[in-house]
């Protein structure tokens, strides 16, 4: 029933991704901590990177906008 769904808010949409983000943060560390080849390990670091610094910036965008998390 998808024509039942009401849109996401702006607000609304930057928290889910904010928890989106978080989880993929989560799982890139997860990743990093268990890989033992240095080739996985180099993609591992640029991952975990990336997701810390998605994570950060939405985190900054909802303390702009006030939002509690």
């Amino acid at each position: 029933m998808k024509g039942n769904r009401k849109p996401y808010s702006e607000n609304e949409f930057l928290l889910n991704s904010l928890q989106s983000a978080r989880l993929e943060l989560h799982e890139a560390a997860n990743l990093f901590n268990e890989l033992t080849d240095s080739d996985a390990i180099d993609y591992a670091s640029y991952n975990l990177l990336a997701a810390r610094t998605r994570y950060s910036y939405l985190l900054k965008l909802a303390k702009e906008k006030q939002l509690s998390l």
